[in-house]
């Protein structure tokens, strides 16, 4: 398809108008809002360089520098993108939009690569699989799994009646299973390799509730915990834990509709929000810790730090000046830690940078920057779409190795041709690392500076996968072993270097 370029920054610029704040510094300060055109219902995503996308009603797509500053302005969408966009490993920017197509947009240029048409307006995120699968609801009741170039893979049709899906599905730890919920109140979960029904669960109707004023719609994304289990809220007004095999664990009753998404902290505690104003802290077996009172929760789900701080975001009522929105930060015993004013209704998750930067956006029509006091927390489901990409999947970390790298110590052969990937050869650099790695299938990589790896993964023959950014994680398809080439001085405190003119480990400890 034909690429469309950004708009030049002259254009770029009338839209969006960022203030600084003078006081910035202190966990909870202000740092900066960017305003677009109008209301900002989802959640940012961060790039692996820092870079902060949100999409608006004004129909259009942002990216921001960290520093506020414009990046690009995506316009192609024809109506509301309310659909949290979703950064792919390589920096590519999928997002739905209520014109019913799913748009692959470059995260460096803000030019079009290819856009996919479904039966409905997209309200949920995309999920991405390890392996660049592209999974999208829509409201024609359909899910779709798109490739990596904006092919068609399968549409299933295992939704037994017709149903709009805003719920935005997420993968299993392993990959295989897709999770997500309808407006029949029933969660399905599906083969992520064929689209197949493996099972589904619907949520109990109460006999004594009409049928006409029976409220079930499951709206929110589901969370994985880290034994699979799966929780999810519903406009019944509970929250309910599955096992993998669909069967009811526990379920938790509260007085109002669940919309928002449930995180999961490291130790298993669950947190989630309803619309009778407080947020729940339950633990892994369903029973209550603490309660407290955040105003309204329509559609924000809470993001955990690694400090073990809790973010929401809920309506106050009404101010003098009109509606009003609370932004809380809440510790993990349940009390206040702070809390902004915005003058406007609030329902955009927030999201944590590495840096620990907070993002979310308004119904003002403005992206907010707050100080934060730590990234957000390693293991099982942290936030809303579980990481600051909202990939929708989370590896099985207890399956996996952290490895962080070095800048070179160790001179180099400066003779090593890489064979050809995708028809280009690579020459290695000399004085620059090559750092091997063979344990586990998954690397998980935790840094705020990202952007200075390459990654190839060598099986004997080939060179199988390269690229010029960093994720969040890397994912081997083989079992052949891991190269990371690490560029500049960026520094990713390192256990393993390779040297092969040595044929030997180097490094710190060894």
């Amino acid at each position: 398809m034909k690429a469309i370029l950004t708009l030049p920054v002259s254009v770029c610029l009338l839209a969006s108008i960022v203030t600084i704040s003078p006081t910035e510094g202190a966990y909870g300060d202000l740092i900066w809002k960017a305003e677009t055109g109008n209301t900002v219902y989802a959640a940012p995503a961060i790039g692996p360089d820092g870079t902060v996308v949100v999409g608006s009603e004004d129909t259009n797509v942002y990216s921001y520098n960290p520093d506020g500053s414009l990046r690009w302005i995506f316009t192609d969408p024809t109506d509301w993108v309310d659909s949290s966009p979703t950064i792919a490993p390589d920096g590519t920017v999928y997002v739905g939009s209520w014109d019913n197509f799913l748009y692959a947009i470059n995260g460096k240029n803000g030019s079009l690569i290819w856009k996919f048409e479904t039966g409905g307006l997209i309200i949920a995120s995309p999920a991405i699989s390890p392996d660049g699968t592209i999974y999208l609801a829509s409201n024609d009741s359909f899910l779709y799994a798109v490739n990596p170039d904006g092919t068609q893979k399968w549409v299933s049709e295992a939704v037994d009646s017709y149903s709009p899906i805003n719920s935005s599905p997420v993968l299993n730890q392993e990959g295989d299973t897709l999770y997500f919920g309808n407006e029949e109140g029933e969660l399905f979960a599906l083969d992520a390799i064929s689209g197949s029904k493996r099972w589904s669960f619907a949520v109990p109707n109460d006999p004594l509730i009409p049928d006409d004023e029976k409220e079930v719609a499951i709206v929110g994304s589901p969370a994985i915990g880290s034994g699979g289990d799966i929780y999810f809220g519903s406009e019944d007004g509970s929250l309910y834990a599955l096992n993998s095999s669909g069967a009811l664990r526990w379920s938790f009753e509260t007085i109002e509709t669940i919309r928002s998404s449930p995180a999961i902290a490291a130790d298993g505690t669950v947190y989630f929000a309803a619309q009778d104003g407080y947020l729940y802290a339950l633990d892994s077996e369903g029973f209550q810790l603490w309660e407290t009172f955040v105003g309204d929760v329509f559609y924000c789900s809470p993001a955990i730090d690694a400090d073990g701080n809790i973010l929401i975001c809920g309506y106050d009522g009404s101010s003098v000046l009109g509606p009003a929105s609370l932004f809380t930060s809440v510790s993990a015993d349940g009390q206040i830690i702070w809390e902004y004013l915005i003058v406007n209704f609030n329902d955009s998750s927030p999201n944590i940078a590495p840096d620990g930067s907070i993002y979310f956006g308004a119904h003002d029509g403005a992206l907010y920057k707050f100080e934060g006091s730590a990234r957000l927390m390693d293991g099982q489901w942290p936030r809303f779409q579980s990481n600051r990409r909202q990939s929708g999947f989370l590896p099985d970390l207890e399956n996996t190795e952290m490895v962080d790298v070095f800048p070179a110590i160790t001179q180099v052969v400066d003779d090593w041709i890489l064979v050809p990937w995708f028809g280009s050869g690579w020459l290695k650099n000399t004085g620059l690392p090559w750092v091997e790695h063979q344990e586990h299938g998954l690397l998980w990589i935790e840094s705020s500076t990202v952007s200075d790896v390459i990654y190839y993964e060598f099986n004997g023959a080939d060179w199988l996968y390269a690229s010029d950014r960093a994720p969040d994680y890397y994912y081997r398809y083989s079992s052949s072993s891991w190269f990371f080439h690490v560029q500049g001085s960026a520094i990713y405190t390192g256990r393993y270097f390779f040297d092969p003119a040595l044929s030997e480990w180097t490094g710190p400890g060894l």
